[in-house]
């Protein structure tokens, strides 16, 4: 049975780091993966960037022609409507979508079909970046995100980091804000991806999962 998963959220919050250790992940677990790059907004941080890895390791990458150039257009993919209305069988597609409501809208035209099979859509969000920080503010981002994508989130990936100053108590420190966001939004939180380092000192002291990421990408920023 197939899968697909949109990554969506605002900027900086860890969606292109993320759609790289899934598609990974899920390879290594002898699946069938694509990985679809549909971040239309930001050129200096997206999963195209993480193209050689991903097809040395057999992940098969949809990215935009116009991806790393100085053209940076809105570009879909004619195989997109295919895909998403008739995904493979056993397939597991990894959807990169760009910030905010901006970056949500390339999504639109596709919600219906992506419904009808069952799409997950994850919220990832970093409780420490602008227009997150606080509930109120938070909400109104979501809201934002869904209305112009058509499809509303399913889930929560808690992200919380500070780049490499992230430590535990970075992350242990805002359970009660994503308890409170699942609870505001009526959707779980479904797990945290957390720093291989860090893993053994906050599993087990979060009220979900954990999956262990590595950092592939290294921003100016430092933000993963």
């Amino acid at each position: 049975m197939s899968e697909i998963i949109v990554l969506a959220g605002c900027y900086g919050s860890g969606k292109t780091s993320l759609g790289i250790n899934l598609s990974l992940q899920r390879k290594a677990l002898g699946q069938h993966v694509i990985a679809v790059d549909l971040d239309v907004i930001n050129p200096y941080f997206r999963m195209t960037d993480g193209a050689e890895i991903l097809k040395a390791a057999g992940v098969e990458c949809l990215f935009s022609e116009f991806v790393n150039t100085n053209v940076d257009l809105p570009q879909h993919f004619p195989r997109l409507r295919t895909l998403f209305s008739q995904p493979p069988e056993d397939a597991s597609i990894i959807v990169d979508l760009g910030g905010d409501d901006t970056g949500a809208v390339a999504l639109g035209q596709y919600a219906a079909m992506l419904k009808e099979n069952g799409a997950k859509c994850w919220l990832v969000l970093n409780k420490y970046r602008p227009f997150v920080t606080n509930i109120a503010d938070a909400k109104e981002s979501v809201a934002s995100i869904e209305a112009v994508s058509r499809l509303p989130f399913t889930g929560i990936v808690a992200n919380p980091n500070l780049g490499p100053e992230t430590a535990a108590e970075t992350i242990l420190s805002t359970v009660d804000y994503y308890l409170e966001m699942s609870r505001v939004l009526g959707i779980p939180v479904e797990f945290s991806p957390v720093m291989e380092e860090l893993v053994p000192q906050v599993e087990g002291k979060l009220p979900w999962p954990v999956i262990p990421i590595r950092r592939f990408l290294k921003p100016g920023w430092e933000i993963y």
